[in-house]
Parts: C-alpha cells; sequence; structure tokens
C-alpha cells in the first residue's frame, strides 16, 4: 500500500497514517494477512520521523487492526477482530469497494462522509479548469448566489496553495479525473453537473427554417459543447454559426443573427437590445450543494428546483 503524506495540511503525520491504513482495511486494499512497510522504510521513503511511524502502528496494534508476529512484522488481522461492530464494518467495507468500483478513493469518500456528519464553512471555493474562460463564466454563474470568495485556478497549481483545506475546490464533472490527479491530502473536490440546454430553451420559441442562431463565448468548449446540444434539441446545423468574440468582425457578425446563444460573462458585452438566450453551465443543484457546503441560505424554491434540474 501506498502512502500519501502531506506536511503542511491540517491532519497530523500520525493521523493521516492511522487513516490511511484503517481505510485501506476496510477496503480490501489491505487485504488480511497483508504485511505493512516496516518503520523504517515509510520514515525514510516520506521523510518523517520513524517515531511518528511507529506511533501510528502502536494505535492500530492497540486498537485491534494489526497483529504483531515477532520477529516478522506487523500484519492485518481479520476485519471483525479489531472491531467491536462487525456488521458496521462490513456495511463500510461494502459502500468502499463500490465507491472505488466508479473511481472514488476511500479517503475521498471519508472526506464527504465528514462533511455530511459534520458540516462546515469553507472561507473561499476555487474554481479549477484548465480553461481560463472555462473558469471564468463558472466563477461569474456561482458569484452570483454563493456568498464565498471565488478565484479559479488551474489544476496544475493546486498542489502548492497552502492550507489548502481551507478550500473548496469545484470543477465540471467533465473535468473531475483531471483535477484529482493534482488534488493534495486534505483538500475538497466538488464535481459541478451540468444544466439541461433543453431545459434552458423551453421558454424560447423555436426559430424558423431560414433563421440564422448564432453561438458566442470566448470559450472554445463553451462553443463547441452548446453547438452538440442545440443540434439535438432539433436546430438544424446549417443555421447554426459560432462567433469567436476576439475576431475583429464579431459585432458585425451578430447583426445578421436571429437568435444569439450565449454564456453569463459575455452576455455583458452584448449591444442592447440582441436577442440573447443566456445557457448557464451550471445545474441548479450544484448551486443548491455549493450554497450549502459554505454556509449560504437556502430558499425552499431554490431547493424544489435543484431536484427537477
Amino acid at each position: 500500500m501506498r502512502f500519501w503524506i502531506t506536511k503542511n495540511g491540517e491532519v497530523p503525520v500520525k493521523e493521516q497514517l492511522v487513516r490511511q491504513v484503517l481505510l485501506g482495511i476496510l477496503s480490501a486494499d489491505l487485504p488480511v494477512g497483508q504485511k505493512l512497510p516496516s518503520i523504517r522504510a515509510v520514515a525514510r521513503r516520506h521523510r518523517i520521523h520513524a517515531n511518528t511511524v511507529s506511533a501510528a502502528y502502536h494505535d492500530l496494534l492497540e486498537s485491534g487492526w494489526l497483529e504483531l508476529r515477532r520477529g516478522s512484522g506487523l500484519y492485518v488481522r481479520p476485519l471483525d477482530a479489531g472491531s467491536q461492530e462487525p456488521e458496521l464494518d462490513n456495511l463500510l467495507t461494502t459502500l468502499l469497494q463500490a465507491a472505488a468500483r466508479k473511481g472514488h478513493e476511500p479517503e475521498e469518500v471519508l472526506r464527504r462522509l465528514e462533511q455530511l456528519v459534520r458540516p462546515r464553512s469553507y472561507e473561499r471555493i476555487l474554481v479549477a479548469d484548465p480553461e481560463p474562460g472555462i473558469s471564468e463564466i463558472v466563477c461569474a454563474e456561482i458569484a452570483e448566489q454563493v456568498r464565498t470568495s471565488i478565484e479559479s485556478i488551474d489544476p496544475g497549481e493546486l498542489s502548492v496553495v497552502p492550507n489548502i483545506g481551507r478550500f473548496l475546490i469545484v470543477t465540471l464533472a467533465t473535468q473531475v479525473a483531471v483535477v484529482r490527479r493534482h488534488l493534495p491530502q486534505g483538500a475538497v473536490c466538488v464535481p459541478l453537473r451540468l444544466r439541461s440546454v433543453l431545459a434552458a430553451l423551453d421558454a424560447q420559441s423555436k426559430p424558423r427554417p431560414d433563421a440564422l442562431v448564432s453561438v458566442i463565448s470566448r470559450s472554445a468548449r463553451i462553443r463547441s459543447w452548446a453547438r452538440v446540444m442545440l443540434i439535438a434539441v432539433g436546430l438544424d446545423p446549417l443555421s447554426l454559426s459560432e462567433i469567436d468574440p476576439q475576431d475583429r468582425d464579431w459585432l458585425s457578425r451578430l447583426a445578421h443573427s436571429t437568435l444569439v446563444v450565449t454564456d453569463v460573462v459575455m452576455a455583458r458585452e452584448l449591444p442592447p437590445g440582441c436577442p440573447a438566450t443566456v445557457l448557464r453551465v451550471v445545474a441548479d443543484s450544484s448551486i443548491v450543494e455549493l450554497k450549502q457546503l459554505c454556509g449560504s441560505p437556502v430558499t425552499p424554491r431554490e431547493v424544489s428546483q435543484a431536484l427537477n434540474s
């Protein structure tokens, strides 16, 4: 088993070791009879004091999760030998194994359980995405609803953020795998669900066949995503035009559009009277979840909308 140790987090190193061994046992990553690496090997590999490793192993041994075989080392004991609640342990094992099949690490499950049982407010939200245009749009949508400081960050910079346990990391569901590769110990990452384009267009009457529908955004991903979804809901591909606002003639191209589909950031820069429909990226259910995590008030109407989004 490989340990993931951070020395600048809120959780002491000893507790990190204890927690990771325990989660490894419950998730069957450390099967019964598995020998743990020696104190010296763990200390050397992670550049931590051998006494810290020894104290963590001692706690696990005293709790009955490990057994000492003289002259050989420490081994994982049968699950029910280390707990007074074998039925609960079996339920936790089933939960962790089911989460693992969907790509969730035991530490991630534990952080989420801790948040559900002991909710806490985060002092800042970090929107992690490799594309600045997407980050700006997501930040703008969240800022309209959540009373917490919001910043964007490239996923590759997450590892150098000090006291990252105080921040709530969010990313679009399509980027979760990318962000997880850079997510340090103690950080909480919430995947944001995407809003339905079909629902957003429900109130918009369908343009006539010869109408020109323009999709404008600084984000190439947003333009491509909106185009695909608009075609999926029945719009003629020949009637769709993608516009990059970095092009010099973007304003003149808009003048010929019957309908303009844009994002919340670009909508602020469109000329007055422009027939625009704003497609929001983040689903209502994710906005409600963020408000709850950050201690912002949530109305019954918002909860109802979230359940239907």
